[in-house]
């Protein structure tokens, strides 16, 4: 089968989800316990992603560095299945491709180079958007209140995060910065 020219296109490609149903057993049954938590709190939450197929991860992790003219495009690797060609014989026409991509993705903003492979593969990880204002008093796993009066109101405040950890939904803390990511083993 012919490669197709990169492109605004792929963007729609193996779409992700953003259904906590598409979420793997333990793990899905820890985040939808801690969302109802944050719900019951009147924490705004708002999800992103949840599962991610493989072949997404491979089109936003090499769009995302081809815009940024990382790497050239007759160098990145095939992946089965993905039958997408990078170089469109120039620079500029590949890198305005890739960054057509990235817009239909919604990563044109991502600080981070996307990982190439992550929780999202195996439903094990959640992008989630999280805000509240004034006090609020979430329950941990255990059904203990514990009342949140500290800055930020959002997913990176520590006091949510500890909350989070009794659930078993882990924010991010591996290199550079993912705001909204949490998972089951913190990367």
């Amino acid at each position: 089968m012919d490669d197709e020219l990169s492109g605004e296109k792929w963007g729609r490609k193996f779409p992700g989800s953003t259904n906590t149903r598409d979420l793997s057993g333990n793990f899905r049954l820890a985040v939808e316990d801690f969302l109802h938590a944050m719900k019951e709190a009147g924490i705004r939450v708002a999800i992103n992603a949840t599962y991610r197929p493989p072949q997404r991860s491979y089109l936003m992790h090499y769009a995302w560095r081809l815009a940024r003219k990382q790497l050239d495009p007759q160098h990145i690797p095939k992946m089965a299945g993905v039958n997408i060609e990078w170089d469109h014989g120039e620079m500029d026409a590949s890198v305005k491709a890739a960054k057509a991509m990235l817009i239909v993705l919604q990563i044109n903003h991502l600080p981070i180079k996307p990982a190439l492979r992550s929780q999202h593969n195996s439903g094990l990880a959640i992008d989630m958007d999280v805000v509240w204002s004034g006090t609020v008093e979430v329950k941990d796993a255990s059904g203990n209140l514990v009342k949140i009066a500290t800055l930020p109101r959002t997913g990176m405040n520590r006091q949510l995060i500890a909350v989070a950890a009794t659930y078993g939904v882990k924010k991010y803390n591996g290199p550079g910065s993912d705001r909204p990511h949490w998972s089951n083993n913190g990367y």
